[in-house]
């Protein structure tokens, strides 16, 4: 008796991930401003997979004809498989880059502020001379941030002068959305060592509580090319210190479990929903393009989402063309939790088809908490 309500439920179990699993597989196909439970599937697939395939070994060991369905799953959702997850296994990444090669490097700074500083110190701190060692040693040509965080005057670090004057980045784009003290501003920025022949800000619609900054480009005026360069930070779950206390709640707590559910929950609604209608507006800006482009950002998204599908396109995933792996590019400062998952890739590099890509890494340094991506590209003659 006991063995047959063992194998009913391992069975009921099996075909309830397999629901799950081909309904995750329509994440990417509907958008979270109207179909937002579409967003929480996106974030379960890599679990939903790896389960799938615990069954399908299991199955196949044992020779039954239950492994079918998975088979069928896999072949069904190979589209987000493939994005979840990249097969390529080569050599390790060559810090001295190819003559022809582009090579580019986006990262959330956080302002430069360390895990363990609750708020800005004066200066340029010994963190931030950390964070510009990383940037020397893989030398990008072009630097895309989010969070970057500059002051005009007073005790604050001048850090577009730094990076300008010091650091080798003559050419720069910086949209501020915000100011303290009218001289100090946060934003997304461009650096280049290429002159900059064009500029552009695109406003994304903004509520009292986002956590977004404009997306911006840069034409960039590269040997006998003009290459478009793309960054932005969407709209994150906006975790503040009352959510992470209410994950451990969920985990620990079983008194205080609901409501604690219903705080997250919310929170990740407004964000999906708001991500969606924001993806919109990008595709359209790319599209629009008449130079090669490339976007580089924080979309705070999931592979296996409906925001990077609609902005990825047709364009190449510089991790996917030459990583290996989840690509995990968030480190919760907050959350042991969160920071033991190791799916969460959520900033990307997205080149235009007429590119190549050399080569790609997530630069494991846990300096931010965001991870930096750097690739080498190529913009290909005649395409």
């Amino acid at each position: 008796m006991l063995k047959k309500f063992a194998k009913g439920l391992f069975k009921f179990s099996y075909i309830t991930v397999v629901i799950l699993f081909l309904i995750a597989c329509l994440s990417p196909f509907l958008n979270p401003s109207s179909w937002w439970f579409f967003g929480f599937l996106g974030l379960l697939f890599p679990y939903l997979l790896m389960l799938l395939l615990v069954f399908l070994v299991i199955f196949i060991l044992s020779r039954s004809k239950w492994s079918i369905p998975a088979l069928l799953c896999l072949i069904i959702g190979w589209k987000s498989i493939y994005a979840t997850f990249a097969l390529n296994i080569g050599s390790p990444f060559n810090k001295e880059k190819k003559e022809n090669a582009l090579r580019i490097m986006t990262w959330n700074v956080r302002s430069f502020i360390a895990s363990s500083d609750k708020v800005k110190k004066p200066g340029i701190t010994d963190h931030q001379m950390k964070m510009h060692e990383v940037i020397k040693e893989y030398n990008p040509d072009i630097l895309t941030f989010q969070e970057f965080f500059s002051a005009d005057s007073g005790k604050y670090a001048n850090n577009i002068r730094y990076f300008t004057q010091n650091m080798g980045y003559p050419y720069v784009y910086f949209s501020s959305i915000s100011k303290r003290r009218k001289h100090e501003h946060s934003g997304t920025v461009i650096f280049s060592r290429f002159p900059i022949a064009d500029t552009a800000r695109i406003s994304l619609p903004r509520e009292l509580t986002s956590t977004i900054e404009n997306i911006i480009y840069a034409d960039i005026v590269y040997r006998k090319d003009t290459v478009r360069i793309f960054t932005g930070h969407l709209q994150s779950f906006g975790f503040r210190q009352r959510e992470y206390s209410d994950i451990s709640k969920i985990k620990n707590d079983p008194d205080e479990r609901l409501d604690a559910s219903k705080n997250i929950f919310k929170k990740m609604r407004t964000a999906f929903e708001r991500r969606g209608s924001q993806a919109a507006i990008i595709r359209t800006q790319l599209d629009e393009s008449k130079y090669p482009e490339i976007f580089c950002g924080d979309l705070n998204d999931v592979p296996n989402s409906y925001t990077y599908f609609a902005i990825k396109g047709d364009k190449k995933d510089a991790f996917i063309k030459k990583g290996f792996g989840f690509g995990k590019t968030f480190y919760s400062f907050f959350s042991g939790f969160m920071r033991k998952l190791p799916t969460l890739r959520i900033d990307y590099i997205f080149t235009d088809p007429r590119f190549s890509i050399q080569q790609v890494k997530a630069v494991p340094e846990i300096l931010s908490d965001h991870i930096p991506v750097v690739t080498d590209v190529v913009l290909e003659p005649n395409r």
